[in-house]
């Protein structure tokens, strides 16, 4: 009886392998990326923020590099020992009404966070991918500004890689 229960468990384990194998699921790190093989090794070169939200640059830094380790699929090291370096440019974060009461008193906002990133050879600055504008709108009621700044970067950042990793 109790073989008959193990077999079970190893087919039903089985299957669940095949499944997840079938529907195209696969290890980010495996991912090819728009840089190309010889460009493993990268730095952030600068951000440019327009903005008065002196919080972002810094956010935008760490959350990119996380999201890249997390991938695993380039290594960051200084710019003097860069292979291809990340300009990015904020170019716009805004406050928008959504939704407006019986009185035209604002009951939902929209946050709206609008980037692009350009990867350039640290050896010869030749352009080697450009996002171009990537932009996040997500929602919000008052008293979640701070929590829906944050998710919009977040947002944005994960956009940008899982752009930046589009092998179409």
């Amino acid at each position: 009886m109790t073989v008959m229960n193990h077999v079970k468990k190893l087919m039903l384990l089985l299957c669940v392998i095949f499944a997840v194998s079938a529907c195209g699921y696969h290890n980010s790190a495996t991912e090819p990326n728009k840089l190309g093989e010889q460009f493993k090794e990268v730095a952030i070169a600068k951000v440019e923020n327009p903005t008065l939200e002196r919080w972002l640059e810094p956010k935008i830094r760490s959350l990119l590099r996380d999201e890249i380790t997390r991938r695993g699929q380039l290594v960051w090291t200084d710019k003097s020992k860069a292979e291809a370096l990340f300009n990015i440019k904020i170019l716009s974060l805004s406050d928008g009404s959504r939704t407006l009461g019986n009185e035209d008193k604002t009951l939902k906002y929209d946050k709206t966070l609008k980037v692009q990133m350009r990867v350039t050879s640290a050896a010869d600055g030749k352009l080697l991918w450009n996002s171009g504008p990537v932009e996040v709108t997500e929602s919000y009621y008052t008293g979640q500004e701070d929590a829906t700044d944050q998710l919009v970067t977040e947002l944005l950042v994960r956009r940008l890689v899982d752009k930046m990793n589009q092998a179409y």
